[in-house]
């Protein structure tokens, strides 16, 4: 067994669930939103931050669901329009650890 410290201050978990034919947060973009974040992650904040395309978040009714650790908050009724306030909000807490 090895330890290795993770290069990221914050991670984001995105719900890429799919339910077909049910509400889900896939159904409503989350690949896109969550491809999208990823590139600009680690594009620019030099890994700071870490997008994780997750599982279902029990929160799919509320709109795409994003979990944010360290600060343990959801966002939610996210919408794919969403991605430039998220990264404005992500880097601005990634400058405030």
């Amino acid at each position: 067994m090895k330890n290795e410290k993770m290069n990221s201050k914050i991670e984001i978990y995105i719900c890429n669930y799919e339910r077909p034919g049910e509400d889900s947060c896939f159904a409503k973009g989350s690949k896109e939103l969550t491809d999208d974040l990823k590139k600009w992650a680690k594009e620019e904040t030099q890994k700071g931050i870490k997008v994780v395309r997750g599982g279902c978040l029990g929160k799919c009714s509320e709109g795409i669901a994003i979990a944010c650790y360290p600060q343990k908050e959801f966002i939610l009724e996210v919408k794919k329009e969403d991605s430039v306030e998220i990264k404005k909000g992500l880097k601005e807490a990634l400058e405030n650890l």
